[in-house]
């Protein structure tokens, strides 16, 4: 998504058993970020990544959502 020319983007790429491999595309100006880490399900179909299937979060009218790679069109 892009706001105010940052680019916010979210995407689960990888999971081992000691953590997850997450991407993030971060603006040049210098901020404090905060962030959290809990399994999440696509919201259609129940589906994470113990499943086998990469998680991406959308922000869809101020709410957050979650799909899995088959529901992510």
């Amino acid at each position: 998504m892009r706001s105010g020319g940052t680019i916010h983007m979210s995407q689960i790429l990888a999971t081992s058993k000691s953590g997850l491999i997450q991407e993030f595309v971060i603006s040049k100006k210098k901020s404090i970020m905060i962030s959290t880490v809990s399994f999440v399900k696509c919201n259609v179909c129940g589906k994470g990544i113990e499943d086998g299937f990469s998680i991406t979060a959308k922000s869809i009218q101020k709410k957050i959502f979650f799909f899995c790679d088959i529901h992510n069109n």
